[in-house]
């Protein structure tokens, strides 16, 4: 399989920055393309104010305003966010000799985003890192990896840290 551009998801991880790693070879050995990609994901919260009555007025003109510029301040952060971990691969893809487009979608939920990149930018092989279950971030980064691998028509190749899987059962069956 000749690969003509590598898909390369991340979310600043170690982990990540190793599957970059890995892409980076992969594609070395192809075209010589990745396509990285960071989710910008805000997260929001309800503040405990508003689970009351609607306040009336300019109170809740006030309040509005506070949450529009909450809402603008949570978008930057995580814009930034993905903007720096692209930065990363593109580092790691400029030192290993292969061109790197980036792109940062804003989505709630990372997965289809991941697939709808590689597929949009012609991927023939996903590379993205799968945290295990010591991993403090297990529910967003191991549904993320789960889904991508559950869903996706292209190839992917998951890396998991070797010191957080389990070691084989070479034990021979009991007879």
């Amino acid at each position: 399989m000749f690969l003509e551009r590598v898909c390369i998801a991340t979310d600043g991880s170690d982990l990540a920055v190793r599957a970059a790693q890995m892409g980076v070879v992969l594609a070395r050995g192809g075209a010589g393309r990745i396509v990285a990609v960071a989710v910008a994901q805000p997260r929001f919260s309800m503040p405990e104010a508003a689970g009351g009555a609607l306040a009336a007025g300019s109170a809740a003109v006030d309040a509005a305003a506070d949450e529009a510029s909450l809402a603008r301040r949570e978008f930057e952060r995580v814009r930034r966010a993905a903007r720096a971990h692209l930065d990363t691969v593109d580092r790691i893809a400029r030192a290993g000799g292969v061109a790197c487009d980036g792109v940062a979608p804003l989505a709630s939920s990372p997965g289809p985003e991941i697939l709808r990149v590689a597929q949009a930018h012609g991927c023939d092989l996903i590379v993205m890192g799968a945290h295990g279950p010591n991993d403090a971030n297990r529910s967003f980064a191991g549904s993320v990896a789960q889904y991508v691998l559950a869903n996706s028509p292209i190839p992917v190749l998951l890396l998991r840290d070797p010191r957080e899987a389990a070691p084989p059962d070479f034990a021979e069956p009991a007879a």
